[in-house]
Parts: C-alpha cells; structure tokens; sequence
C-alpha cells in the first residue's frame, strides 16, 4: 500500500497524483493535490509580482504576503508561526 504524503491516507494502486512540488516518487490524494498546488499557484503569484516590483525592497514583506492569503485564514495561522519562529531566531542570534 501506499500513503498519501501529506495526510498519510492510504492509496490504492492506481490512485494518487504526482507531488507539485516534490514530484513522481511522493503521491498525494486528490484533496491535498488540490491545497498543495493551490498553495503553490499562490506562492508563485506573490513572487511574480514582487519580483517585477521595482520598490520591492523597500516593502515589508511579511504584510505584502498577509494582503495576498487574506481570505485564507489557515495559511495565515500558519505564516504567523513561522513569522514568529524567525523572529525568535533572529533575537536568539543577537544575543550570542
């Protein structure tokens, strides 16, 4: 048997769909084909128009990237921890 390896559901023989970003050797479900390159699809979005923006530097990237995942609360839980995560490392490195 094989498992999906997002969720771990198991998999039937010809069931599965190629990892976007993982690729062939990891099969994923149909629902977390879905999120994985929805969340893929959106990624690529805000890079593309960050990367064409010639103030870019200037602009705080974390809010740019709260605007674009407004309407999808769970990725902005989980920004949230990350930002805090890096944050967190950035102090812990200062104070070495």
């Amino acid at each position: 048997m094989v498992h999906c390896e997002e969720c771990r559901k198991k998999l039937g023989i010809l069931q599965g769909y190629k990892h976007p970003a993982l690729g062939k050797r990891f099969p994923v479900c149909r629902s977390c084909f879905n999120i994985v390159s929805g969340n893929m699809e959106k990624w690529s979005k805000f890079c593309l128009s960050d990367s064409y923006n010639a103030e870019s530097h200037k602009i705080y990237i974390r809010e740019e990237w709260n605007k674009s995942i407004l309407n999808d609360i769970p990725m902005q839980k989980w920004f949230n921890t990350l930002w805090i995560k890096i944050e967190n490392n950035r102090h812990q490195k200062k104070r070495v």
